[in-house]
């Protein structure tokens, strides 16, 4: 029961962006309801679902992480050409380069990955 509460809150939220309603009505239009049907109870359960809900939702979409702003116009660019069109984000702990998710799929062209890569190649020589 909570699951089916949680997605159609999810949902509402999602669709709230986009039409103006806010989270905090969407909040206690739900809270109003579960009162007046006795199902106060399921409330923690319906948080600990949306938790979920919304790291699966994070781990799907697209990011772009980029160490300095002087990078950012070449990371976009190199990225979608890629075909991921997040908009670019600092990262303090990139010394150098920019890193994109999207999906499960992972490229990473940072400093960090480079010399990893550098090290790889001269241990194994």
């Amino acid at each position: 029961m909570e699951k089916l509460y949680a997605q159609a809150l999810f949902t509402l939220a999602q669709k709230s962006a986009t039409n103006g309603t806010s989270a905090d009505e969407l909040v206690k239009h739900l809270v109003a309801h579960l009162q007046s049907t006795g199902k106060q109870k399921l409330l923690p359960r319906i948080l600990r679902e949306m938790k979920r809900l919304d790291a699966r939702h994070q781990s799907f979409s697209e990011s772009l992480e980029v160490a300095s702003e002087q990078e950012v116009a070449s990371a976009e660019r190199a990225a979608k050409e890629l075909g991921i069109t997040a908009s670019a984000t600092i990262n303090s702990s990139l010394v150098s380069g920019w890193r994109a998710r999207a999906g499960s799929r992972v490229i990473d062209r940072s400093g960090k990955r480079t010399l990893i890569d550098l090290y790889r190649f001269i241990a194994n020589a």
